[in-house]
């Protein structure tokens, strides 16, 4: 696994589970780290539901939930997922609104990559 190049998808894919308004240059963002890594969409999006969602989705169910960003050495030291699972599971509307954010940005990178 190279770090480095997982480190930069993890930071771009936790963009969706911040505390903030979610806009179209979010999705572009995502897009281009997508693009400009060693890993295809499909692979990227393994990562999204495996790896980042299980750890970072109950900021979204939280109150007063993360808004400005995890560290590098957080999301090094928490993601992936300690166990990867076989399902996703969680809250159906997180679940609705990642899977509507994801295909945003897999519109945004078909955009890119036209």
């Amino acid at each position: 696994m190279n770090t480095e190049e997982r480190l930069k998808i993890w930071r771009a894919l936790s963009d969706l589970f911040l505390d903030t308004e979610i806009e179209d240059s979010t999705f572009k963002y995502i897009a281009r780290t997508v693009s400009e890594s060693e890993f295809s969409l499909s692979e990227v999006e393994d990562i999204l539901w495996y790896e980042v969602y299980p750890v970072l989705e109950s900021n979204l169910r939280s109150v007063a939930g993360v808004w400005e960003g995890w560290s590098d050495a957080w999301l090094l030291q928490n993601l992936p997922a300690t166990v990867r699972p076989t399902a996703i599971h969680g809250e159906p509307s997180i679940i609705k609104e990642i899977k509507r954010c994801w295909l945003l940005v897999a519109e945004a990178y078909a955009k890119q990559k036209a």
